[in-house]
């Protein structure tokens, strides 16, 4: 069983990687620019946890 504190930071990070991926979608790339090196390391991050 994990942490309750390990499962409310994985969906945060989860959460933030959705909308960062949305956001992406919706808007121009150089107004969500800065989401982009964040949203990769998340999406790095939870690769690993995953694995």
């Amino acid at each position: 069983m994990p942490n309750p504190a390990e499962s409310l930071s994985f969906l945060v990070v989860l959460e933030f990687v959705v909308v960062a991926s949305i956001v992406l979608l919706l808007v121009p790339f150089d107004v969500a620019a800065p989401f982009v090196p964040l949203l990769l390391f998340f999406l790095l991050v939870l690769h690993l946890y995953r694995s």
